[in-house]
């Protein structure tokens, strides 16, 4: 009984100890630190080298390092702080490589008064020199305070295939919000950006409605500001 206890005590003393050597082993491993440790294929707005170049300006990272001297936490935060990154996910692969994954930011609407993008969060969103991403084009001032309200406006339109096709631009007069279709002269008035799912369903359907009679032509203005009413006014 008493060489059981002691083999199975043995077993148990060189798990821990191979378990220790192989994590020292592991810790001093050199790792090289390039483009090929960012695992997305199908980033549109940063590249991987930029991201990378990134990292080692901030000496984050470095072209070579030991296992144990790469800082998963600080690489993450780092590429957070990218205005294209949404999130991202840092990690040891097998045989202790780093992984990066990233998500990028989708922008939405562009706010020509700043020359910027908005997300679906209502995040700025700098431009690319890469693309040019599909979005609604937004003129006039608005205030930060409004800008994921604004991202919603635009996420309905983008995400819907009458909009998208329909509407050309919003646009604001500090106030209140309007809309410019494609085809016809009227203008759309939006007023504020509550309840503005229900605004845009009911003026779907005044469309709809109206586009067999092909008389929107004379239509100076459509206004939605008022829950389930659609006021035209005339030229």
């Amino acid at each position: 009984m008493k060489i059981k206890i002691f083999i199975t005590s043995l077993l148990f003393i060189m798990i821990i100890l191979s378990i220790f050597y192989s994590n020292s082993i592991n810790n001093n491993r050199t790792k090289y630190i390039n483009i090929g440790n960012i695992l997305n294929d199908s980033l549109v707005l940063i590249t991987k080298d930029s991201i990378i170049s990134y990292l080692k300006i901030l000496n984050v990272v470095e072209d070579s390092m030991k296992t144990r001297e790469i800082d998963l936490n600080k690489i993450e935060s780092s590429i957070n702080e990218i205005k294209y990154i949404k999130t991202s996910n840092t990690y040891f692969g097998i045989n202790s490589d780093l992984k990066i994954s990233i998500v990028e930011r989708k922008p939405l609407v562009e706010i020509n008064d700043i020359d910027v993008y908005l997300d679906f969060e209502g995040e700025i969103v700098p431009k690319s020199i890469l693309t040019k991403p599909e979005s609604i084009n937004f003129f006039g001032s608005i205030e930060s305070s409004q800008y994921q309200k604004v991202a919603n406006l635009g996420q309905n339109i983008i995400y819907d295939d009458f909009f998208k096709n329909h509407f050309k631009y919003i646009f604001s007069d500090s106030s209140e919000i309007f809309i410019k279709p494609k085809k016809y002269n009227y203008t759309i008035e939006i007023g504020n950006l509550e309840m503005i799912e229900n605004k845009l369903v009911n003026y779907k359907f005044f469309y709809a409605t109206k586009l067999k009679g092909k008389d929107l032509e004379d239509i100076e203005t459509i206004n939605l500001r008022y829950a389930n009413q659609v006021i035209v006014q005339r030229k």
